[in-house]
């Protein structure tokens, strides 16, 4: 007689034998202590941010994010004593009112959901939330102060498992990559990947490879200077093994006309 247990067992058995693949979460604008801490020194220094690449970072920020997201993003941005033309570059505000002030309205008085779903699909397609949310965090380097910088690349250094990041520097790009485990043992890297264009200046690594296949990572950031051609956007993924479990991480480095709004939104 074939008892319950003979049935379940296999379909336990096979879950078993899958490699486990570790993730780390990089969607939707996400709040954590680390994102927190460049967007507080994004907000804080807003005003006096140089306009284009302030916006290009905005422009990231509203399109990883969902409604209540970027209406706080917003507000949060007023706050820090912009202009009255805040907003008319993104199309996102109603006009509901002339004179001098009309560009300050609160964004709960302003942006309706329906506008701004709009407006994201129509300006945000190109890339996906998580593409959009690592572009932010990107951008957002290039204007906060170093002091900031600095605090939130601390932050991810003390991430658990592996983590990657991409640091503007001048004209070059560095990709860091940290691993952080009380295990002694390293993982080894199983597969690595750029996208066309990119060279990783890593000494010994294959074209269009980050790191050599079997390259043991130590509990420290390594990091490796990326050239990029004509400044065009650039995808790089890792994938490592420990002790028979996965991780995975993925950085997406903008390129200049990514998230650079030149055309007026004009809502239905």
């Amino acid at each position: 007689m074939m008892n319950r247990a003979t049935v379940t067992h296999p379909i336990f058995a096979v879950a078993c034998i899958l490699p486990i693949l570790h993730i780390p979460p990089a969607g939707a604008f996400v709040v954590d202590s680390c994102r927190k801490i460049l967007a507080e020194g994004f907000y804080n220094e807003y005003a006096r941010i140089n306009a284009r690449f302030r916006d290009q970072a905005m422009y990231a920020a509203l399109c990883s994010s969902k409604f209540q997201q970027a209406r706080q993003a917003i507000n949060r941005a007023q706050q820090s004593g912009t202009s009255d033309s805040f907003g008319t570059s993104y199309g996102l505000f109603s006009q509901r009112g002339s004179g001098a002030h009309s560009g300050m309205h609160s964004s709960e008085d302003s942006l309706s959901e329906d506008r701004f779903n709009q407006w994201k699909s129509a300006y945000c397609s190109k890339n996906s939330l998580a593409d959009s949310s690592r572009a932010a965090e990107f951008l957002m380097q290039k204007v906060v102060s170093p002091s900031v910088a600095s605090a939130w690349s601390a932050c991810m250094r003390k991430r658990e498992g592996l983590t990657c990041w991409a640091t503007p520097q001048n004209k070059e790009i560095t990709l860091n990559v940290n691993w952080t485990k009380t295990d002694s043992l390293p993982p080894q890297v199983q597969h690595s990947f750029l996208t066309r264009g990119a060279v990783s200046k890593f000494e010994g690594v294959d074209a269009r490879r980050i790191l050599p296949v079997g390259y043991a990572l130590n509990t420290e950031t390594l990091p490796i200077p990326i050239i990029r051609e004509m400044d065009s956007a650039v995808v790089a993924s890792i994938q490592v093994d420990h002790k028979g479990e996965e991780y995975s991480c993925n950085v997406f480095i903008p390129g200049e006309r990514d998230f650079a709004l030149t055309t007026p939104f004009k809502g239905r």
